[in-house]
């Protein structure tokens, strides 16, 4: 003969498994469209800074130096 409480046991049981499974499940999407987010905003910072003048002559200033270290002479950026 089996528990009177074991049938209330199993039903509760599958109703918390299926409760925590549709309240996680849309975890993996936030957390993509986080990170996404995050990565445009960290570019558009990115994109803002190599745009200004000071950035553009390091950059030149860079190249160049790096091409007299390689042995091409004569080229400016």
């Amino acid at each position: 003969m089996s528990h009177p409480l074991l049938p209330a046991r199993r039903l509760r049981s599958s109703w918390l498994r299926r409760f925590r499974t549709r309240s996680e499940r849309g975890a993996a999407t936030a957390e993509y469209a986080t990170t996404i987010v995050a990565a445009c905003g960290l570019g558009g910072i990115l994109v803002a800074l190599l745009k200004s003048d000071v950035m553009l002559s390091a950059l030149k200033a860079l190249i160049n130096y790096a091409l007299k270290l390689a042995g091409v002479e004569g080229i400016q950026l």
